[in-house]
């Protein structure tokens, strides 16, 4: 079963693997446009709209695994704070 992720969520979850979140944020760098947590395998769905990303693993329990592109979009798997996530991203 799928439930909402509201994009506060989404940010703390994301913030562990992306220090410059605050600072892009408030540049209007990267927007949230949808969240997804798949409850059944613990898994998390977020879709960002942004044209600058820094994502980096420093801890134990962070790792980039995957990434793919297409014209446009990128799909980044990873693990933040131990929680598996996959980032798909809209370029503009």
């Amino acid at each position: 079963m799928n439930k909402e992720l509201f994009e506060e969520e989404a940010w703390n979850i994301i913030k562990p693997i992306c220090r410059e979140l605050d600072e892009l944020r408030n540049e209007d760098h990267i927007q949230f446009l949808s969240g997804l947590h798949n409850e059944k395998d613990g898994t998390y769905k977020i879709t960002l709209r942004s044209n600058h990303l820094h994502f980096a693993s420093r801890g134990l329990k962070d790792s980039i695994g995957d990434i793919s592109y297409e014209t446009g979009r990128i799909r980044i798997g990873m693990r933040a704070n131990g929680i598996p996530i996959n980032i798909f991203v809209e370029l503009f």
